[in-house]
């Protein structure tokens, strides 16, 4: 379980990292890429811990935005930080992403 708990804390130093960066700077260039992968590691280290948690006996149910983590008679309802990390990565590059979907789907008219 120490594991777990250490894990936890680097997430929270992470997004502390995060917030630090996003308050002090522009995100632009290396910085966005910086955050970028930040906000993966963040996704990652989080599914790895609902991983953990589900091997130990822990019922985990995954919804939009949240988790619910069921054990008996109890029960923890917290925020998803995974699918929120993933959703700031998507606004993050939005702009990107918009240009190469009209590219495919400009690419998809030609073809038809």
């Amino acid at each position: 379980m120490f594991e777990l708990t250490l894990l936890s804390q680097i997430i929270a130093l992470i997004i502390l990292v995060v917030v630090i960066i996003a308050a002090f700077f522009e995100i632009k260039g290396i910085i966005r890429d910086l955050i970028t992968y930040m906000l993966l590691l963040i996704a990652l280290i989080n599914y790895y811990i609902i991983y953990a948690v589900t091997r130990s006996g822990v019922s985990v149910y995954i919804y939009p935005l949240f988790i619910v983590e069921h054990y008996e008679n109890y029960g923890a309802f917290y925020p998803d930080l995974g699918q929120i990390s993933l959703l700031f990565v998507l606004l993050l590059w939005r702009r990107e992403i918009v240009k190469y979907v009209r590219a495919l789907l400009g690419r998809v008219k030609r073809t038809i």
